[in-house]
């Protein structure tokens, strides 16, 4: 109980610090990087003060991907965290429309152009892929977690076409993200944190000249496999 009131105010208190700027910074230069930017800060903090160590594979993939659509397995909100430390700051995330009504953290990823998605309405999430595309042909690359949320058992669920329609639709490479071992330390529904290691894996680029402009299941499957056989057993279905 102490420890998990103790990790609260930690990480309440570093998102206040690093994301009040971020809001005030971005109502300057709306759209500008210095969320990402300081979204690294804020992420190393919090991992340290949590005592979670992240190892990385792959990291020149992200130097030579050019703009272009991650997509990672989701088990914890752990996940965002390692992920901010190390893309570039011209990443923008496709985000769940509940994380915009958090406080501070909603106002910091709005103002910097995180793209806001309502997967309960087909329209309008039909319309944030298409601002997603927009965005990648300005030259920024976007994040999205294709599973449509977090895992309830940490094992690897079924794929969305959603981001896989964006990358065919933008021309872009997909890099699968393998995320391994962040489940455990913050399952969903829990607010304890434990200390421990996650690692992050970057995979080969998957440009999308093989796919057909309507054929995202194929291009889906293909991405989904390639990281199933990184993922540890038991986290893939």
């Amino acid at each position: 109980m102490l420890r998990s009131a103790w990790t609260f105010v930690v990480v309440a208190t570093l998102t206040i610090a690093f994301g009040t700027p971020a809001i005030l910074a971005s109502l300057v230069r709306p759209g500008s990087d210095v969320t990402m930017k300081l979204g690294r800060v804020w992420s190393s903090w919090i991992l340290t003060a949590l005592g979670i160590r992240v190892r990385y594979d792959g990291l020149v993939r992200l130097r030579r991907a050019g703009p272009c659509v991650y997509v990672a397995n989701h088990q914890s909100w752990i996940d965002i965290w390692v992920l901010m430390r190390v893309l570039p700051p011209s990443t923008r995330f496709v985000a769940k429309e509940e994380l915009r009504r958090v406080p501070v953290i909603g106002q910091a990823l709005t103002l910097s152009g995180f793209v806001w998605i309502d997967r309960t309405n087909r329209a309008r999430a039909i319309q944030s892929l298409r601002l997603a595309a927009e965005k990648i042909h300005g030259g920024q690359s976007v994040l999205l977690f294709p599973e449509g949320t977090r895992s309830r058992d940490g094992r690897l669920q079924a794929f969305k076409k959603g981001p896989f329609h964006l990358a065919l639709q933008a021309r872009v490479p997909v890099v699968p993200v393998a995320i391994h071992g962040s489940f455990p330390l913050l399952p969903p529904g829990s607010l304890r944190f434990r200390p421990g290691e996650v690692r992050v894996e970057f995979l080969e680029p998957m440009v999308v000249d093989a796919w057909a402009a309507d054929d995202p299941a194929g291009l889906r499957d293909a991405v989904r496999g390639a990281m199933a056989r990184r993922i540890e057993p038991s986290e893939a279905a």
